[in-house]
């Protein structure tokens, strides 16, 4: 066999090879420019303190909505890092999961509907801006469509082709995750039942029975979990459920923009026409399947059973019950989510997916199927000839297409790569881990203290360190309330420049030379800092029962009209009870009225380590008609959020610091 030969026969595995290899540079190009926030944070840290040896999880993060998503992103993103323990792992999980969407999708798509559509399928996934970017971006939401992909093509594969076992069991698995990883899915279980009541005749409920047990075993984890918490998210889920709902076609106008490209980037040239074809198209493509379902294709591919149901399926043709299915798939989302509560956001119908890039490829194929039976009927060789041409129209419309989707990738990655985002990106976070892990495995003894956003590990901008790094050698701190003293010697990130911890660094620690993190416009530097050689006060100010003393303070000017700031330095003589603690500063008059008090979390009880010291900073507002008089400063502790004082070991729960004379 000549290779032309084998070229023509292979032909269209030939050009689907190539489509996925397209779709691989473009989600491998730019891979680690992806922002990472707080949801991802949360998923990756539990994930990684499973592979580190800690408990399964049972659930996962909060959803946007109110309740506690279920575990399965837990369970994927720990498989990834179990393999390799980078951050980077979870992004190639990513990406494979969107390669094999498209694969699926488009072998699905082939074996019913024809190659030539599922080759077409392929392409429109391929390119899809919101398909590069949620195959490269670590999100709950962005595993729904390989799962998606796998639950509609077993369904349509049972239905349509041959009622196997393996077909709807794996369609049912394939469900259970996709719900897990983005409940918002889960109305595409009320299409997989009807799908399976229409088409009765052609289901054998023992299938059914045994994808059922399947599902209901994905869901072990969690319901074990709702059992521990008294089922408080479901009833979480049953309020929102009964909030009155607003009429509203925003799902129609999102549901488009998993096909668009605006809500991505602006400014790139040409969005907005590129928006407007690609709408085009998919309506007029979503008019041809509905073509096709009435009047047929016109033949049935080869290898697909001519009828299916019997009299269930009204002996229709395979093709018509798996369009059926498909437009079911595709329109019961939308008809959810017209009366919504929430406020939608795309990804809420990316449980849609891939039914946008198959009525993309059905269409097309549908186009070239009728202008190639139009050009076989015509009675002039001029109207034969005229027929291919006009069928190519529709076709080199979404070429052109497909050329601007990869130019608007690759400009969306480029500005991606030097925009100044207030997210970290994958690439920032891996060298903030790498350098941490780096600087810790040459000191032994010594610590790391993260100064960043949020004072609790699981709101920190900083959380990745901790699961990542070390959890037993990680501290994390917000950089306007609190610095950590890790005793004897610490490492410190800085990656907020200008807050309170920082400008105590800048004048007390030693910056570490060519070690920093870019970020954005900001260098994020590392200092150290050893312990004071003269050790803890042998008397301090006060101490609490707890375990607390407060071993010093500084304070500003006391002026009226401003804020006065004030440096607690704490000791922490014994680890408290794993009981929240806030810290309260008032300023009183000699009457002990309350004139100005700052309140707030400081430095994170959870973290705090016998021997340890830390700084707490806040800011007194001073009215601005304080009297001449005495003033006493006083600090307090209390228990959050049942906000019980703290006790001190001589009696009493408030320690005065000092009277301060104004003028």
């Amino acid at each position: 066999m000549s290779i032309l030969t084998s070229i023509t026969k292979h032909r269209y595995l030939l050009i689907a090879l190539a489509i996925l290899l397209l779709a691989l540079g473009l989600r491998l190009r730019g891979l680690d420019t992806t922002g990472l926030w707080g949801d991802q944070a949360f998923t990756l840290n539990t994930a990684m303190r499973w592979v580190n040896g800690g408990d399964m999880p049972l659930a996962a993060n909060k959803s946007s909505v109110g309740f506690v998503n279920p575990p399965m992103i837990e369970y994927l993103y720990a498989a990834a890092l179990a393999v390799w323990p980078d951050i980077l792992s979870v992004s190639a999980l990513t990406l494979l999961g969107g390669m094999m969407a498209i694969a699926v999708t488009g072998f699905v798509t082939g074996r019913i509907f024809g190659r030539r559509a599922g080759l077409w399928t392929m392409m429109a996934f391929a390119v899809a801006p919101w398909a590069v970017v949620w195959s490269q971006l670590i999100w709950n939401q962005t595993m729904v469509p390989p799962f998606a992909a796998l639950a509609l093509g077993g369904l349509l594969l049972y239905l349509a082709e041959r009622p196997r076992a393996v077909y709807l069991v794996g369609a049912f698995a394939a469900a259970a995750v996709m719900t897990q990883v983005h409940p918002g899915t889960a109305v595409q279980l009320g299409t997989i039942g009807l799908a399976l009541l229409l088409f009765h005749r052609r289901v054998r409920w023992t299938h059914v029975a045994a994808g059922a047990a399947v599902f209901a075993a994905l869901y072990l984890p969690y319901l074990a979990y709702q059992i521990g918490t008294g089922w408080a998210d479901f009833r979480a889920m049953g309020d929102l459920a009964g909030e009155d709902p607003t009429l509203s076609a925003a799902a129609v106008l999102l549901s488009l923009d998993l096909i668009h490209a605006q809500g991505l980037h602006r400014s790139v040239a040409g969005v907005v026409r590129f928006d407007a074809l690609i709408s085009a198209l998919f309506i007029i493509s979503l008019a041809l399947v509905g073509w096709r379902w009435w009047r047929g294709p016109g033949g049935v591919p080869s290898g697909a059973p001519p009828v299916c149901g019997g009299a269930a399926g009204n002996g229709w043709p395979a093709e018509r019950v798996a369009l059926t299915v498909l437009l079911l798939w595709f329109l019961i989302p939308l008809l959810f989510y017209l009366r919504s509560s929430v406020y939608l956001q795309n990804y809420y119908l990316i449980g849609q997916w891939p039914t946008h890039f198959m009525i993309l490829g059905i269409g097309l194929d549908t186009a070239q199927r009728a202008a190639g039976r139009l050009a076989a009927q015509a009675t002039t060789g001029q109207a034969r000839r005229a027929w291919p041409v006009i069928g190519l129209v529709i076709p080199t419309l979404f070429l052109l297409s497909v050329a601007y989707q990869v130019f608007f990738t690759l400009s969306h990655q480029n500005i991606r790569a030097v925009e100044v985002s207030p997210h970290m990106q994958v690439r920032q976070a891996r060298a903030m881990i790498n350098t941490s892990r780096d600087l810790l495995s040459q000191a032994d003894g010594w610590r790391l203290v993260g100064i960043g956003q949020g004072h609790q590990v699981e709101s920190s901008n900083l959380a990745l360190l901790e699961e990542f790094v070390d959890p037993e050698r990680v501290l994390l701190t917000d950089g306007d309330l609190a610095l950590p003293r890790p005793s004897p010697y610490a490492y410190y990130l800085d990656t907020r420049p200008g807050s309170a911890a920082a400008n105590t660094l800048v004048t007390s620690a030693n910056l570490l030379p060519g070690v920093a993190i870019q970020m954005n416009n900001e260098v994020w530097p590392f200092y150290t800092w050893a312990e004071d050689d003269g050790g803890v006060p042998v008397a301090p100010l006060a101490a609490w029962e707890m375990g607390l003393e407060l071993t010093g303070f500084e304070r500003g000017e006391l002026n009226p009209g401003e804020e006065m700031p004030l440096a607690l330095n704490w000791h922490i003589r014994q680890r408290p009870p794993d009981t929240l603690y806030h810290f309260g500063v008032y300023l009183l008059d000699q009457h002990d009225t309350v004139l100005a008090q700052h309140d707030g979390p400081g430095f994170d009880s959870i973290q705090w380590q016998a021997g340890d010291g830390f700084i707490t900073y806040h800011q007194l507002p001073i009215p601005a008609d304080l009297p001449a008089g005495i003033y006493r400063l006083a600090v307090a502790l209390y228990t959050w959020p049942d906000l019980a004082r703290a006790e001190l070991t001589g009696g009493g729960n408030t320690a005065w610091l000092e009277e301060i004379p104004y003028p």
